[in-house]
Protein backbone atom coordinates (compact mmCIF):
# COMPACT_ATOMS: atom_id res chain seq x y z
CA UNK A 1 0.00 0.00 0.00
CA UNK A 2 2.81 2.39 0.87
CA UNK A 3 4.51 1.69 -2.46
CA UNK A 4 1.26 2.31 -4.30
CA UNK A 5 0.72 5.61 -2.46
CA UNK A 6 4.23 6.72 -3.37
CA UNK A 7 3.58 5.92 -7.05
CA UNK A 8 0.37 7.90 -7.03
CA UNK A 9 2.09 10.83 -5.39
CA UNK A 10 4.90 10.67 -7.93
CA UNK A 11 2.39 10.82 -10.73
CA UNK A 12 0.63 13.74 -9.09
CA UNK A 13 3.89 15.68 -8.73
CA UNK A 14 4.75 15.11 -12.42
CA UNK A 15 1.24 16.19 -13.36
CA UNK A 16 1.62 19.27 -11.16
CA UNK A 17 4.82 20.24 -13.00
CA UNK A 18 3.31 19.64 -16.45
CA UNK A 19 0.36 21.87 -15.66
CA UNK A 20 2.84 24.70 -15.31
CA UNK A 21 5.32 23.75 -18.09
CA UNK A 22 3.67 21.58 -20.79
CA UNK A 23 6.07 19.51 -22.89
CA UNK A 24 5.51 17.94 -26.29
CA UNK A 25 7.07 14.73 -25.02
CA UNK A 26 5.82 12.26 -22.47
CA UNK A 27 7.29 12.03 -18.99
CA UNK A 28 8.18 8.93 -17.02
CA UNK A 29 8.66 8.46 -13.30
CA UNK A 30 10.29 5.47 -11.68
CA UNK A 31 9.63 4.13 -8.20
CA UNK A 32 12.68 3.91 -5.97
CA UNK A 33 11.67 0.56 -4.55
CA UNK A 34 10.49 -0.89 -7.89
CA UNK A 35 12.79 0.50 -10.61
CA UNK A 36 11.30 -1.69 -13.34
CA UNK A 37 7.85 -0.17 -12.93
CA UNK A 38 7.45 3.01 -14.93
CA UNK A 39 4.49 5.36 -14.83
CA UNK A 40 3.91 7.14 -18.14
CA UNK A 41 2.20 10.51 -18.20
CA UNK A 42 0.71 11.30 -21.63
CA UNK A 43 1.72 14.37 -23.62
CA UNK A 44 -1.57 16.15 -23.09
CA UNK A 45 -1.14 17.94 -19.78
CA UNK A 46 -4.12 18.93 -17.65
CA UNK A 47 -5.44 22.42 -18.11
CA UNK A 48 -4.87 23.44 -14.50
CA UNK A 49 -3.61 22.13 -11.18
CA UNK A 50 -7.13 21.38 -9.97
CA UNK A 51 -7.48 18.56 -12.49
CA UNK A 52 -4.24 17.12 -11.11
CA UNK A 53 -5.75 17.10 -7.66
CA UNK A 54 -8.91 15.44 -8.95
CA UNK A 55 -6.98 12.81 -10.89
CA UNK A 56 -4.35 11.94 -8.32
CA UNK A 57 -5.85 12.99 -5.01
CA UNK A 58 -4.44 10.92 -2.17
CA UNK A 59 -3.82 12.94 0.95
CA UNK A 60 -2.32 10.01 2.78
CA UNK A 61 0.47 9.47 0.27
CA UNK A 62 3.83 10.81 1.38
CA UNK A 63 5.56 13.45 -0.68
CA UNK A 64 8.76 12.48 -2.47
CA UNK A 65 11.95 14.33 -1.49
CA UNK A 66 12.76 16.83 -4.26
CA UNK A 67 16.02 16.14 -6.02
CA UNK A 68 18.44 18.97 -6.59
CA UNK A 69 21.37 18.80 -8.99
CA UNK A 70 23.61 20.56 -6.49
CA UNK A 71 22.80 21.35 -2.83
CA UNK A 72 22.73 25.06 -2.11
CA UNK A 73 24.13 26.92 0.88
CA UNK A 74 22.12 30.12 1.09
CA UNK A 75 23.31 33.43 2.48
CA UNK A 76 20.63 33.16 5.14
CA UNK A 77 22.12 29.93 6.51
CA UNK A 78 25.62 31.43 6.49
CA UNK A 79 24.48 34.50 8.45
CA UNK A 80 22.52 32.36 10.91
CA UNK A 81 25.56 30.16 11.49
CA UNK A 82 27.93 33.14 11.91
CA UNK A 83 25.76 34.85 14.52
CA UNK A 84 24.85 31.76 16.53
CA UNK A 85 28.42 30.41 16.62
CA UNK A 86 29.51 33.54 18.48
CA UNK A 87 28.17 31.52 21.41
CA UNK A 88 30.76 28.85 20.62
CA UNK A 89 33.44 31.53 20.52
CA UNK A 90 32.36 32.79 23.95
CA UNK A 91 32.25 29.21 25.22
CA UNK A 92 35.88 28.74 24.16
CA UNK A 93 37.03 32.18 25.26
CA UNK A 94 35.60 31.97 28.76
CA UNK A 95 36.95 28.46 29.34
CA UNK A 96 40.36 29.32 27.88
CA UNK A 97 40.98 32.78 29.32
CA UNK A 98 41.11 31.47 32.87
CA UNK A 99 44.38 29.69 32.08
CA UNK A 100 46.36 32.94 31.87
CA UNK A 101 44.17 34.92 34.25
CA UNK A 102 44.74 32.33 36.97
CA UNK A 103 48.46 33.18 37.13
CA UNK A 104 47.64 36.82 37.84
CA UNK A 105 44.72 36.07 40.15
CA UNK A 106 46.90 33.77 42.22
CA UNK A 107 49.37 36.61 42.84
CA UNK A 108 46.80 39.39 43.43
CA UNK A 109 44.46 37.39 45.69
CA UNK A 110 47.04 34.98 47.16
CA UNK A 111 44.95 31.99 46.02
CA UNK A 112 45.57 28.46 47.27
CA UNK A 113 45.36 25.39 44.99
CA UNK A 114 41.84 24.73 46.30
CA UNK A 115 40.72 28.30 45.54
CA UNK A 116 42.18 28.05 42.04
CA UNK A 117 40.24 24.84 41.49
CA UNK A 118 37.10 26.59 42.73
CA UNK A 119 37.50 29.46 40.26
CA UNK A 120 37.90 26.98 37.42
CA UNK A 121 35.47 24.33 38.64
CA UNK A 122 32.54 26.48 39.80
CA UNK A 123 32.00 27.77 36.28
CA UNK A 124 31.96 24.19 35.02
CA UNK A 125 29.41 23.20 37.70
CA UNK A 126 27.20 26.14 36.70
CA UNK A 127 27.57 25.14 33.04
CA UNK A 128 26.42 21.60 33.90
CA UNK A 129 23.34 23.05 35.61
CA UNK A 130 22.71 25.40 32.67
CA UNK A 131 22.97 22.53 30.21
CA UNK A 132 20.66 20.38 32.33
CA UNK A 133 17.95 23.04 32.48
CA UNK A 134 18.60 24.19 28.92
CA UNK A 135 16.57 21.33 27.49
CA UNK A 136 13.46 22.55 29.32
CA UNK A 137 13.97 26.17 28.19
CA UNK A 138 14.75 25.11 24.64
CA UNK A 139 11.67 22.88 24.31
CA UNK A 140 9.33 25.28 26.14
CA UNK A 141 10.41 28.66 24.78
CA UNK A 142 12.45 27.81 21.69
CA UNK A 143 16.09 27.64 20.66
CA UNK A 144 16.31 31.35 19.87
CA UNK A 145 15.19 32.71 23.30
CA UNK A 146 17.50 30.21 25.02
CA UNK A 147 20.49 31.47 23.00
CA UNK A 148 19.54 35.09 23.77
CA UNK A 149 19.32 34.23 27.47
CA UNK A 150 22.79 32.68 27.31
CA UNK A 151 24.18 35.92 25.82
CA UNK A 152 22.66 37.86 28.72
CA UNK A 153 24.46 35.56 31.17
CA UNK A 154 27.70 35.96 29.20
CA UNK A 155 27.44 39.74 29.42
CA UNK A 156 26.49 39.86 33.10
CA UNK A 157 29.21 37.39 34.09
CA UNK A 158 31.92 39.29 32.21
CA UNK A 159 30.91 42.56 33.88
CA UNK A 160 30.92 40.97 37.34
CA UNK A 161 34.40 39.53 36.79
CA UNK A 162 35.74 42.83 35.47
CA UNK A 163 34.61 44.63 38.63
CA UNK A 164 35.42 41.84 41.16
CA UNK A 165 37.30 42.89 44.31
CA UNK A 166 37.32 39.64 46.30
CA UNK A 167 37.49 35.90 45.89
CA UNK A 168 33.73 35.59 46.54
CA UNK A 169 32.91 38.09 43.78
CA UNK A 170 35.14 36.15 41.41
CA UNK A 171 33.22 32.97 42.22
CA UNK A 172 29.84 34.68 41.69
CA UNK A 173 30.96 36.05 38.32
CA UNK A 174 32.18 32.64 37.24
CA UNK A 175 28.84 31.07 38.26
CA UNK A 176 26.88 33.52 36.08
CA UNK A 177 29.30 33.01 33.21
CA UNK A 178 29.02 29.23 33.57
CA UNK A 179 25.23 29.39 33.23
CA UNK A 180 25.68 31.18 29.90
CA UNK A 181 28.19 28.59 28.69
CA UNK A 182 25.87 25.72 29.65
CA UNK A 183 22.82 27.18 27.90
CA UNK A 184 24.83 28.01 24.76
CA UNK A 185 26.42 24.56 24.56
CA UNK A 186 22.99 22.94 24.76
CA UNK A 187 20.94 25.23 22.47
CA UNK A 188 23.29 26.31 19.66
CA UNK A 189 24.23 22.93 18.04
CA UNK A 190 20.59 21.82 17.54
CA UNK A 191 19.64 25.34 16.40
CA UNK A 192 22.28 25.15 13.67
CA UNK A 193 21.47 21.53 12.79
CA UNK A 194 17.75 22.24 12.45
CA UNK A 195 18.40 25.25 10.22
CA UNK A 196 20.96 23.61 7.91
CA UNK A 197 20.56 21.68 4.63
CA UNK A 198 21.47 17.98 5.19
CA UNK A 199 24.41 18.23 2.78
CA UNK A 200 26.02 20.98 4.86
CA UNK A 201 24.74 20.12 8.33
CA UNK A 202 27.87 18.35 9.54
CA UNK A 203 30.16 21.16 8.41
CA UNK A 204 28.02 23.91 9.94
CA UNK A 205 27.59 22.16 13.28
CA UNK A 206 31.31 21.44 13.33
CA UNK A 207 31.76 25.20 12.98
CA UNK A 208 30.41 25.45 16.54
CA UNK A 209 33.25 23.25 17.77
CA UNK A 210 35.72 25.17 15.61
CA UNK A 211 34.67 28.51 17.09
CA UNK A 212 35.12 27.06 20.59
CA UNK A 213 38.75 26.36 19.67
CA UNK A 214 39.10 29.79 18.05
CA UNK A 215 37.80 31.40 21.22
CA UNK A 216 40.38 29.53 23.27
CA UNK A 217 43.16 30.75 20.95
CA UNK A 218 42.00 34.38 21.09
CA UNK A 219 41.80 34.02 24.88
CA UNK A 220 45.46 33.00 25.04
CA UNK A 221 46.46 35.97 22.85
CA UNK A 222 44.48 38.34 25.08
CA UNK A 223 46.12 36.76 28.15
CA UNK A 224 49.54 37.41 26.64
CA UNK A 225 48.66 40.97 25.69
CA UNK A 226 47.56 41.87 29.22
CA UNK A 227 50.16 39.74 31.04
CA UNK A 228 52.29 42.77 31.97
CA UNK A 229 49.40 45.18 32.62
CA UNK A 230 48.53 46.01 36.24
CA UNK A 231 45.41 43.97 37.12
CA UNK A 232 45.39 42.80 33.52
CA UNK A 233 43.18 39.89 34.55
CA UNK A 234 40.24 42.32 34.66
CA UNK A 235 40.58 43.00 30.95
CA UNK A 236 41.19 39.33 30.21
CA UNK A 237 37.90 38.37 31.86
CA UNK A 238 35.85 41.47 31.01
CA UNK A 239 36.51 41.90 27.29
CA UNK A 240 34.10 39.04 26.48
CA UNK A 241 31.28 41.56 27.00
CA UNK A 242 31.75 42.82 23.42
CA UNK A 243 31.01 39.59 21.47
CA UNK A 244 28.22 38.64 23.89
CA UNK A 245 26.38 41.90 23.17
CA UNK A 246 26.89 41.39 19.42
CA UNK A 247 25.39 37.88 19.62
CA UNK A 248 22.41 39.11 21.64
CA UNK A 249 21.61 41.84 19.10
CA UNK A 250 22.18 39.55 16.12
CA UNK A 251 19.87 36.83 17.44
CA UNK A 252 17.03 39.35 17.70
CA UNK A 253 16.93 39.50 13.90
CA UNK A 254 17.15 35.75 13.25
CA UNK A 255 14.11 33.42 13.11
CA UNK A 256 13.27 30.51 15.33
CA UNK A 257 14.05 26.96 14.23
CA UNK A 258 11.59 25.71 11.60
CA UNK A 259 11.00 22.52 13.58
CA UNK A 260 10.10 24.48 16.68
CA UNK A 261 7.70 26.66 14.64
CA UNK A 262 5.97 23.56 13.26
CA UNK A 263 5.72 22.21 16.80
CA UNK A 264 3.92 25.42 17.81
CA UNK A 265 1.61 25.20 14.74
CA UNK A 266 3.16 28.31 13.13
CA UNK A 267 3.26 26.66 9.72
CA UNK A 268 3.47 29.82 7.61
CA UNK A 269 6.51 31.05 9.54
CA UNK A 270 8.07 27.60 9.34
CA UNK A 271 7.52 27.52 5.57
CA UNK A 272 9.24 30.89 5.15
CA UNK A 273 12.22 29.70 7.21
CA UNK A 274 12.52 26.47 5.20
CA UNK A 275 12.36 28.46 1.95
CA UNK A 276 15.26 30.62 3.14
CA UNK A 277 17.23 27.55 4.18
CA UNK A 278 16.74 25.59 0.94
CA UNK A 279 16.48 28.48 -1.52
CA UNK A 280 13.39 26.81 -3.01
CA UNK A 281 9.77 27.92 -2.99
CA UNK A 282 8.36 24.39 -2.72
CA UNK A 283 9.17 23.01 0.74
CA UNK A 284 6.06 20.85 1.10
CA UNK A 285 8.10 17.66 1.50
CA UNK A 286 10.19 19.12 4.33
CA UNK A 287 7.08 20.45 6.08
CA UNK A 288 5.34 17.08 5.90
CA UNK A 289 8.45 15.23 7.10
CA UNK A 290 8.85 17.55 10.09
CA UNK A 291 5.14 17.40 10.91
CA UNK A 292 5.06 13.60 10.91
CA UNK A 293 8.08 13.43 13.20
CA UNK A 294 6.71 16.04 15.57
CA UNK A 295 3.41 14.20 15.91
CA UNK A 296 5.22 11.47 17.79
CA UNK A 297 7.24 13.96 19.81
CA UNK A 298 4.11 15.81 20.93
CA UNK A 299 2.37 12.53 21.72
CA UNK A 300 5.09 11.70 24.23
CA UNK A 301 5.76 15.19 25.60
CA UNK A 302 2.06 15.76 26.30
CA UNK A 303 2.08 12.76 28.66
CA UNK A 304 4.76 14.15 30.94
CA UNK A 305 8.42 13.69 31.72
CA UNK A 306 8.06 10.34 33.52
CA UNK A 307 6.21 8.84 30.56
CA UNK A 308 9.01 10.07 28.30
CA UNK A 309 11.59 8.34 30.51
CA UNK A 310 9.63 5.08 30.44
CA UNK A 311 9.31 5.24 26.66
CA UNK A 312 13.04 5.86 26.27
CA UNK A 313 13.71 2.88 28.53
CA UNK A 314 11.55 0.67 26.27
CA UNK A 315 13.03 2.00 23.01
CA UNK A 316 16.28 0.16 22.29
CA UNK A 317 17.50 2.37 19.40
CA UNK A 318 16.96 5.57 21.39
CA UNK A 319 18.74 4.14 24.43
CA UNK A 320 21.62 3.18 22.16
CA UNK A 321 21.77 6.70 20.68
CA UNK A 322 21.70 8.40 24.08
CA UNK A 323 24.40 6.08 25.40
CA UNK A 324 26.62 6.88 22.41
CA UNK A 325 25.95 10.63 22.69
CA UNK A 326 26.69 10.77 26.41
CA UNK A 327 29.72 8.53 25.87
CA UNK A 328 31.12 10.91 23.25
CA UNK A 329 30.81 13.85 25.64
CA UNK A 330 32.18 11.91 28.61
CA UNK A 331 35.25 10.57 26.79
CA UNK A 332 35.86 13.99 25.26
CA UNK A 333 36.43 15.31 28.78
CA UNK A 334 38.07 12.18 30.24
CA UNK A 335 40.69 12.56 27.52
CA UNK A 336 41.99 15.49 29.56
CA UNK A 337 41.49 18.27 27.02
CA UNK A 338 40.31 20.85 29.51
CA UNK A 339 43.16 19.93 31.81
CA UNK A 340 45.39 21.13 28.97
CA UNK A 341 43.26 24.21 28.15
CA UNK A 342 42.47 25.36 31.71
CA UNK A 343 45.98 24.72 33.03
CA UNK A 344 48.06 25.12 29.84
CA UNK A 345 50.01 28.05 31.30
CA UNK A 346 50.51 26.18 34.57
CA UNK A 347 51.63 23.08 32.63
CA UNK A 348 54.15 25.13 30.65
CA UNK A 349 55.50 26.51 33.92
CA UNK A 350 55.69 22.92 35.18
CA UNK A 351 57.92 22.29 32.17
CA UNK A 352 60.49 24.72 33.54
CA UNK A 353 59.40 28.14 32.17
CA UNK A 354 59.70 30.47 35.17
CA UNK A 355 58.63 33.80 33.63
CA UNK A 356 54.85 34.29 33.94
CA UNK A 357 54.51 36.44 30.82
CA UNK A 358 56.54 34.04 28.67
CA UNK A 359 54.51 31.07 29.93
CA UNK A 360 51.27 32.87 29.01
CA UNK A 361 52.52 33.66 25.51
CA UNK A 362 53.74 30.10 24.99
CA UNK A 363 50.24 28.86 25.84
CA UNK A 364 49.15 30.50 22.57
CA UNK A 365 50.89 27.69 20.67
CA UNK A 366 48.57 24.84 21.75
CA UNK A 367 45.57 27.17 21.48
CA UNK A 368 46.51 28.10 17.90
CA UNK A 369 46.93 24.44 16.99
CA UNK A 370 43.56 23.68 18.57
CA UNK A 371 41.84 26.31 16.40
CA UNK A 372 43.74 25.34 13.24
CA UNK A 373 42.91 21.66 13.40
CA UNK A 374 39.31 22.35 14.39
CA UNK A 375 39.02 24.32 11.13
CA UNK A 376 40.56 21.34 9.33
CA UNK A 377 37.91 19.10 10.86
CA UNK A 378 35.20 21.47 9.63
CA UNK A 379 36.66 21.32 6.11
CA UNK A 380 36.79 17.51 5.87
CA UNK A 381 33.81 16.45 7.99
CA UNK A 382 31.53 16.10 4.92
CA UNK A 383 34.24 14.39 2.86
CA UNK A 384 35.40 11.75 5.34
CA UNK A 385 32.97 9.41 7.14
CA UNK A 386 32.40 10.61 10.71
CA UNK A 387 33.12 7.20 12.20
CA UNK A 388 36.44 6.75 10.37
CA UNK A 389 37.59 10.27 11.26
CA UNK A 390 36.71 9.83 14.92
CA UNK A 391 38.39 6.44 15.35
CA UNK A 392 41.56 7.46 13.51
CA UNK A 393 42.08 10.68 15.44
CA UNK A 394 41.25 9.00 18.75
CA UNK A 395 44.24 6.71 18.24
CA UNK A 396 46.35 9.85 17.80
CA UNK A 397 44.83 11.34 20.95
CA UNK A 398 45.76 8.22 22.93
CA UNK A 399 49.34 8.47 21.65
CA UNK A 400 49.48 12.20 22.43
CA UNK A 401 48.44 11.64 26.04
CA UNK A 402 51.02 8.87 26.39
CA UNK A 403 53.68 11.24 25.00
CA UNK A 404 52.67 13.95 27.49
CA UNK A 405 53.07 11.46 30.30
CA UNK A 406 56.44 10.39 28.90
CA UNK A 407 57.60 14.01 28.67
CA UNK A 408 56.76 14.67 32.30
CA UNK A 409 58.43 11.39 33.28
CA UNK A 410 61.64 12.46 31.54
CA UNK A 411 61.56 15.85 33.27
CA UNK A 412 60.97 14.28 36.68
CA UNK A 413 64.15 12.22 36.24
CA UNK A 414 66.44 14.96 34.92
CA UNK A 415 66.04 17.93 37.30
CA UNK A 416 68.82 18.85 39.75
CA UNK A 417 69.41 16.45 42.65
CA UNK A 418 68.67 17.23 46.31
CA UNK A 419 71.34 17.09 49.04
CA UNK A 420 69.57 15.51 52.06
CA UNK A 421 72.14 16.68 54.66
CA UNK A 422 71.30 20.38 54.26
CA UNK A 423 67.57 20.02 53.55
CA UNK A 424 64.71 20.70 55.98
CA UNK A 425 61.60 19.70 53.99
CA UNK A 426 59.55 16.96 55.74
CA UNK A 427 60.06 13.47 54.31
CA UNK A 428 63.44 14.38 52.87
CA UNK A 429 64.38 10.70 52.61
CA UNK A 430 61.88 10.30 49.75
CA UNK A 431 62.80 13.54 47.95
CA UNK A 432 65.29 12.80 45.17
CA UNK A 433 65.41 15.96 43.06
CA UNK A 434 64.05 19.46 42.46
CA UNK A 435 60.84 18.18 40.83
CA UNK A 436 59.96 16.05 43.87
CA UNK A 437 60.86 18.94 46.17
CA UNK A 438 58.52 21.54 44.66
CA UNK A 439 55.71 18.96 44.38
CA UNK A 440 55.85 18.78 48.22
CA UNK A 441 55.27 22.58 48.43
CA UNK A 442 58.91 23.14 49.44
CA UNK A 443 61.55 25.38 47.88
CA UNK A 444 64.65 24.18 46.01
CA UNK A 445 67.83 26.26 46.35
CA UNK A 446 71.18 25.74 44.62
CA UNK A 447 74.09 27.56 43.01
CA UNK A 448 72.51 27.24 39.56
CA UNK A 449 69.68 25.35 37.88
CA UNK A 450 71.69 22.18 37.19
CA UNK A 451 73.74 21.59 40.35
CA UNK A 452 72.51 19.69 43.46
CA UNK A 453 70.94 21.85 46.15
CA UNK A 454 68.76 22.07 49.25
CA UNK A 455 65.06 21.32 49.65
CA UNK A 456 63.79 23.57 52.45
CA UNK A 457 60.57 24.86 53.95
CA UNK A 458 59.32 28.11 52.38
CA UNK A 459 59.82 30.24 55.51
CA UNK A 460 61.44 33.66 55.75
CA UNK A 461 64.29 32.48 58.01
CA UNK A 462 65.80 29.93 55.63
CA UNK A 463 64.39 30.68 52.20
CA UNK A 464 67.52 30.58 50.02
CA UNK A 465 69.27 33.33 51.98
CA UNK A 466 72.81 32.00 51.67
CA UNK A 467 74.89 34.15 49.26
CA UNK A 468 76.00 31.17 47.16
CA UNK A 469 72.43 30.03 46.46
CA UNK A 470 71.53 31.97 43.33
CA UNK A 471 68.91 29.61 41.91
CA UNK A 472 65.50 29.29 43.60
CA UNK A 473 62.56 27.15 42.44
CA UNK A 474 59.07 27.15 44.00
CA UNK A 475 56.73 25.77 41.35
CA UNK A 476 58.87 24.50 38.47
CA UNK A 477 62.36 23.15 37.91
CA UNK A 478 64.72 23.33 34.97
CA UNK A 479 65.15 20.25 32.77
CA UNK A 480 66.87 19.80 29.39
CA UNK A 481 63.69 18.02 28.24
CA UNK A 482 61.27 20.86 29.03
CA UNK A 483 60.58 21.45 25.33
CA UNK A 484 59.05 17.98 25.00
CA UNK A 485 56.01 19.15 26.98
CA UNK A 486 55.08 21.73 24.33
CA UNK A 487 55.79 19.30 21.45
CA UNK A 488 53.64 16.56 22.96
CA UNK A 489 50.90 19.06 23.80
CA UNK A 490 50.76 20.32 20.20
CA UNK A 491 50.50 16.78 18.79
CA UNK A 492 47.81 15.81 21.29
CA UNK A 493 45.71 18.91 20.57
CA UNK A 494 46.03 18.42 16.79
CA UNK A 495 44.57 14.91 17.07
CA UNK A 496 41.92 15.89 19.59
CA UNK A 497 40.66 18.99 17.74
CA UNK A 498 40.41 17.16 14.40
CA UNK A 499 38.40 14.35 15.95
CA UNK A 500 36.38 14.05 19.12
CA UNK A 501 36.85 17.71 20.07
CA UNK A 502 34.48 18.80 17.28
CA UNK A 503 32.79 15.53 16.26
CA UNK A 504 31.28 15.00 19.72
CA UNK A 505 29.10 18.07 19.11
CA UNK A 506 28.44 17.23 15.44
CA UNK A 507 27.34 13.65 16.03
CA UNK A 508 25.26 14.56 19.08
CA UNK A 509 23.33 17.12 17.06
CA UNK A 510 22.21 14.51 14.51
CA UNK A 511 21.75 11.09 16.16
CA UNK A 512 18.53 11.68 18.14
CA UNK A 513 15.00 11.42 16.75
CA UNK A 514 13.01 14.63 17.03
CA UNK A 515 10.62 13.40 19.71
CA UNK A 516 13.45 12.96 22.23
CA UNK A 517 16.06 15.40 20.90
CA UNK A 518 15.62 18.15 23.49
CA UNK A 519 15.92 15.78 26.46
CA UNK A 520 18.75 13.76 24.91
CA UNK A 521 20.84 16.81 23.99
CA UNK A 522 20.32 18.25 27.45
CA UNK A 523 21.46 14.97 29.02
CA UNK A 524 24.53 14.58 26.79
CA UNK A 525 25.60 18.22 27.24
CA UNK A 526 25.16 17.95 30.99
CA UNK A 527 27.32 14.79 30.87
CA UNK A 528 30.03 16.83 29.16
CA UNK A 529 30.02 19.44 31.91
CA UNK A 530 29.83 16.94 34.76
CA UNK A 531 32.97 15.17 33.56
CA UNK A 532 34.53 18.55 32.78
CA UNK A 533 33.90 19.48 36.43
CA UNK A 534 35.46 16.24 37.68
CA UNK A 535 38.61 16.86 35.64
CA UNK A 536 38.86 20.54 36.61
CA UNK A 537 38.47 19.84 40.34
CA UNK A 538 40.85 16.88 40.47
CA UNK A 539 43.76 17.66 38.12
CA UNK A 540 46.06 19.51 40.54
CA UNK A 541 45.38 17.05 43.34
CA UNK A 542 45.76 14.14 40.92
CA UNK A 543 49.21 15.33 39.86
CA UNK A 544 50.22 15.43 43.53
CA UNK A 545 48.91 11.92 44.21
CA UNK A 546 49.78 10.11 40.95
CA UNK A 547 52.50 12.47 39.68
CA UNK A 548 52.05 14.48 36.49
CA UNK A 549 53.07 11.65 34.19
CA UNK A 550 50.80 9.18 36.00
CA UNK A 551 47.78 11.45 35.49
CA UNK A 552 48.31 11.69 31.72
CA UNK A 553 48.96 7.97 31.36
CA UNK A 554 45.68 7.40 33.17
CA UNK A 555 43.89 9.73 30.72
CA UNK A 556 45.46 7.78 27.84
CA UNK A 557 44.14 4.48 29.20
CA UNK A 558 40.63 5.89 29.65
CA UNK A 559 40.61 7.21 26.07
CA UNK A 560 41.60 3.73 24.83
CA UNK A 561 38.44 2.38 26.48
CA UNK A 562 36.44 5.05 24.62
CA UNK A 563 37.99 4.00 21.29
CA UNK A 564 36.86 0.40 21.86
CA UNK A 565 33.32 1.51 22.73
CA UNK A 566 32.95 3.66 19.59
CA UNK A 567 34.55 1.01 17.36
CA UNK A 568 31.83 -1.49 18.25
CA UNK A 569 28.83 0.80 18.83
CA UNK A 570 29.03 3.99 16.73
CA UNK A 571 27.23 3.95 13.32
CA UNK A 572 27.94 6.29 10.42
CA UNK A 573 25.73 9.42 10.41
CA UNK A 574 27.03 11.43 7.45
CA UNK A 575 24.26 12.53 5.09
CA UNK A 576 21.41 10.91 7.04
CA UNK A 577 18.32 13.19 7.35
CA UNK A 578 17.50 14.19 10.93
CA UNK A 579 14.10 12.52 10.65
CA UNK A 580 15.69 9.14 9.75
CA UNK A 581 18.39 8.88 12.41
CA UNK A 582 16.42 6.49 14.64
CA UNK A 583 16.81 3.81 11.97
CA UNK A 584 20.62 3.91 12.41
CA UNK A 585 20.35 2.26 15.82
CA UNK A 586 17.63 -0.28 14.98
Amino acid sequence: KQWYQRRVRESYRVCHVMSRSPSPDYLMTTSLSHPNNVAVIPTNPPEDEQSCSESFADDDAPLMRPKEEKPRLTLFVVLLCCVSTIGGFLFGYDTGVVSGALIKLKADFNLSDLQQEWIVGIAVAAAAFGAGTGGFFSNSFGRKPTIILSSVFFTAGSVLLFTAKSFVELVVGRVVLGLGVGLASMAIPPYIAENSPPAYRGRLVTAFGATICTGQFIASVVDGGFSKVHEGWRWMLGIATIPSVIMCLGMLFLPESARYLVQKRKLEEAERVLQKISGRSDVSYELQEISETLEREQEFSSRGFLFMIREIARNGPVKHAIAIGCGLQAFQQLGGINTVMYYSTTMIKMAGITDDSLAIWLSCIPSFMNATFAMLSMAIVEKVPRRRLLLTTLLGTILGLALLGGAYFSISRTTAAVTPASSTCPGIDTILNCDTCVSRSCVFCSQDKTTPGQCILPTASNNCTEPALHYRAEDVCFSPYSWTIIAAMVFYIAMFATGIGTLAWTINSEIYPMWVRGYALSLSTMTNWIFNLIIAFTFLDLTNIMTKYGAFWMYSGITMIGWLVFYFKLPETRGVPLEKVEQLFS
